[in-house]
């Protein structure tokens, strides 16, 4: 009678089991569609992502229009280099502005990044680093600072939601955000041009 109940409950449960790795296998296969942390920063203008393989990128200009890819990179490493082939063979512009993996950066590197960002007409671009989110953060932080005059709580709060661990060695990275943001304001605060303060 043991056998019965066995045999019995055996083919479901072998069923359900393989059910269960199909099911893990078709997810696996989504997941490596997309880079690691995609999303959208404003949509069609500009997007995020941590390292991307030349098969995802394919599907980003296909599916998102990409036509601008700034990687935070270091441009001489293998991924970056087919990443380069990928964007020539795409027809799509490549930019690299290679930063440390801790986000640290020179006010020249930003101002960099900000102009590749910040241009109308290489939309939609995607800016990414390997993890999409230090320098990815610093990144789409600069464009919410500068841009959307997001505070800088709130642009931190969203680096948090990306992954963002807010350690001791970030300081680099919270201070260029402060300056960023200093900045942003200073220019809010501006008169127009042609007009001087007071008129």
């Amino acid at each position: 009678m043991g056998g019965f109940y066995r045999k019995r409950l055996g083919i479901p449960l072998l069923v359900a089991l393989a059910v269960a790795v199909a099911s893990a296998a078709v997810w696996w296969q989504l997941a490596q569609r997309l880079p690691k942390r995609f999303a959208a920063v404003v949509e069609g203008r500009l997007y995020r992502s941590g390292q991307i393989s030349p098969a995802q990128l394919e599907r980003l200009v296909r599916d998102y229009g990409i036509r601008t890819v700034v990687s935070l990179l270091d441009r001489e490493a293998p991924e970056s280099v087919a990443e380069r082939r990928t964007t020539e063979r795409l027809g799509i512009a490549w930019h690299c502005v290679p930063l440390p993996g801790d986000g640290a950066s020179t006010p020249a590197e930003r101002a960099e990044i900000k102009a590749l960002l910040f241009d109308p007409d290489a939309a939609p671009t995607l800016v990414h680093c390997a993890a999409g989110v230090n320098r990815t953060g610093l990144a789409v932080g600069m464009y919410r600072l500068h841009v959307q005059g997001w505070p800088l709580e709130q642009v931190l709060e969203e680096m948090r939601a990306f992954g963002f661990e807010d350690r001791a060695h970030h300081q680099n990275l919270r201070d260029a955000l402060v300056a960023e943001a200093a900045l942003a304001q200073e220019k809010r605060e501006a008169p127009p041009q042609g007009e001087s303060p007071g008129s």
